[in-house]
C-alpha cells in the first residue's frame, strides 16, 4: 500500500514538473518573441536613422556616408534584440510579472473546439443581422432625404 502511493506521489510530482516546465517554456518563448520583434525594429529603425542622417549631412554639405551596408545593420539589430531578449528576460520585475501571467493563463479554460465554431457562427450570423439592418435604415434614410432635397 505505502509503494503504491509513494508511485502517486512520484507520478504527481513528476506532473506538477511537467506543468512548470510547460509553463516556463511558453515565458521563454514570449522573451525570444519579444527579442525577434526588437530585432525586426531595430532593423527597421537603424537603416531609416541611418538614412536620415546620411540626407541630412549631405544635404547641408556637412559630410558624406557611405551608402548603408545592409549586413552590418542587420548583425547590430540582432545584437540590440538579443540584448533586449535578455535583459528584460533576467530583470527583477518583468521575469516574476512574465511567470504569474503564464501561471494564471494556465488557470483558464478554454473553450472547446465545437463551442468556438458554435460562437463563431453565432458572431457571423448577428454580423449579417446588423449589417442588413443597417442596410435597410440606411436606405429608408437616403430615400427620405431624397424626397426632401429633391434630388
Amino acid at each position: 500500500m505505502e509503494r503504491e502511493d509513494d508511485e502517486d506521489r512520484e507520478n504527481d510530482e513528476e506532473l506538477v514538473e511537467a506543468k512548470t516546465l510547460g509553463l516556463e517554456r511558453w515565458v521563454q518563448f514570449a522573451f525570444v518573441a519579444i527579442a525577434g520583434l526588437a530585432f525586426f525594429i531595430g532593423d527597421k529603425l537603424i537603416t531609416y536613422l541611418y538614412g536620415l542622417v546620411a540626407t541630412i549631412g549631405s544635404r547641408n554639405h556637412w559630410f558624406s556616408l557611405p551608402s548603408p551596408d545592409g549586413t552590418w545593420i542587420t548583425i547590430g539589430a540582432a545584437v540590440l534584440g538579443l540584448l533586449v531578449g535578455y535583459g528584460l528576460y533576467r530583470h527583477p520585475k518583468v521575469r516574476p510579472m512574465a511567470d504569474e501571467v503564464a501561471g494564471e493563463l494556465s488557470k483558464v479554460t478554454w473553450p472547446s473546439r465545437p463551442e468556438t465554431w458554435r460562437n463563431t457562427v453565432v458572431v457571423i450570423v448577428t454580423s449579417l443581422i446588423a449589417a442588413a439592418y443597417l442596410f435597410l435604415f440606411d436606405s429608408v434614410w437616403s430615400a427620405f432625404t431624397d424626397l426632401i432635397y429633391g434630388t
